[in-house]
């Protein structure tokens, strides 16, 4: 048992193989979270726009991935940027990054979310106009409505990765020796231990404290949380035997996952209670999120080892599906309410409207050259200069 906690870090090698594992667990994050926006518009919680049909029996399937969701996405995220720094110089990486997170962040707030906030202030405030009339008061910083105008609502993301990214760029130097403190903090047992411990002292203060706000320059617990996520990430990614530990203890990380998880809905109470109990819970809870999040990397790890069309596909397109999804959502449930539909047929209706949005703004994308960018694709490639010019 001792040689299943004992590994070394070794560096990658400048040929690095391309991660299908991670690939693929960015694509089911990014499509689970489609699935959870749609949720939003039903479950009780405070959202920008609701349904009629509330469904409170959706908390505890939308609480139970809420733990882990999104610290997943930023361990990956991390990962993948100390992958991309293995193959060009942080001053072009940082260019690069800038490209593909600020110029889709910044039309997705003067074009993608401008909708989302109509549909919000009509609902909430009663505001009459259409969403012409709201739209130059949105870009005029109008701030009457109660709520911060422009906003990124659900590409808060973007701005945090990009942040993240800029920052980690910066401290490149220091990443050799980062990386001699993780071989040793994180080997064996604190791989699986320390990352909880840390994260659930971040719940247990800050998160109590402040709680997360998804804004990028008042939210001290959110960048703790995912700050932290990112950096893990980014250290990982040259932890070969880290990633072989993950897949040897799947199974048991999972059933682990399980238990915690029963506990914690045992004991909800105890979260909303105060005292010592809700400083264990969010132990509890960090240690639920962790252990999910290592099970699904030993899954992935052991099961997808190579890609395929539809992963390359889906790869290229979640960027554009996340960028336009929740807009989709709010905007045709806001519109589908005064239809008075039942539950099933408007769920149904919001879920086929954002999926076709979803692949339709990819299709625009790749359609459209001066489109990929802001929609979220990589930019064509530039012609080489001994390439001979298009004919006809």
């Amino acid at each position: 048992m001792a040689e299943m906690f004992t590994h070394r870090s070794r560096p990658m090698t400048l040929a690095t193989p391309r991660r299908h594992d991670l690939d693929a667990l960015r694509v089911a994050a990014f499509l689970l979270l489609i699935l959870y926006h749609l949720g939003m518009f039903y479950v009780p919680w405070g959202w920008h726009v609701k349904s009629d049909h509330l469904v409170p029996q959706l908390e505890p399937w939308m609480g139970a991935i809420n733990p882990w969701r999104l610290t997943l996405l930023f361990v990956i995220s991390g990962a993948a940027t100390r992958f991309m720094a293995v193959r060009m110089p942080a001053p072009v990486l940082a260019a690069q990054r800038t490209q593909r997170l600020l110029i889709p962040l910044a039309f997705g707030i003067l074009v993608v979310v401008a909708p989302q906030s109509w549909a919000e202030v009509v609902e909430k405030n009663g505001y009459a106009g259409s969403f012409l009339d709201f739209w130059p008061r949105y870009l005029g910083f109008d701030q009457s409505f109660g709520i911060i105008l422009p906003t990124y609502n659900h590409l808060w993301f973007v701005a945090y990765l990009w942040l993240y990214t800029m920052l980690a760029i910066a401290t490149r130097p220091l990443w050799e020796r980062l990386d001699w403190l993780a071989a040793r903090i994180l080997k064996g047992p604190g791989l699986l231990l320390v990352p909880p411990a840390l994260f659930g002292l971040y719940l247990a203060t800050a998160g109590r404290t402040w709680g997360e706000t998804h804004v990028v320059w008042a939210d001290a617990y959110g960048h703790l949380q995912y700050g932290s996520a990112f950096l893990l990430g980014l250290l990982l990614a040259r932890m070969d035997a880290a990633w072989g530990l993950f897949q040897r203890l799947r199974t048991g990380l999972a059933l682990t996952a399980v238990v915690l998880l029963a506990t914690g809905l045992a004991l909800k109470d105890v979260e909303t209670g105060g005292g010592p109990g809700a400083i264990g819970f969010a132990f509890l809870r960090e240690g639920y999120a962790w252990t999910t999040i290592c099970a699904l990397f030993g899954y992935a790890r052991r099961y997808i080892r190579s890609g395929s069309p539809i992963l390359s596909t889906l790869t290229e397109a979640v960027f554009p599906f996340y960028i336009i999804h929740q807009t989709t959502i709010v905007v045709a449930g806001h519109l589908l309410k005064r239809l008075e539909l039942s539950l099933t047929v408007e769920a149904v209706t919001i879920l086929a409207l954002t999926i076709g949005s979803c692949w339709a703004t990819y299709a625009i994308a790749r359609a459209v050259p001066m489109l990929r960018l802001p929609l979220g694709l990589k930019p064509l490639p530039r012609p080489s200069a001994n390439q001979p010019a298009a004919v006809g």
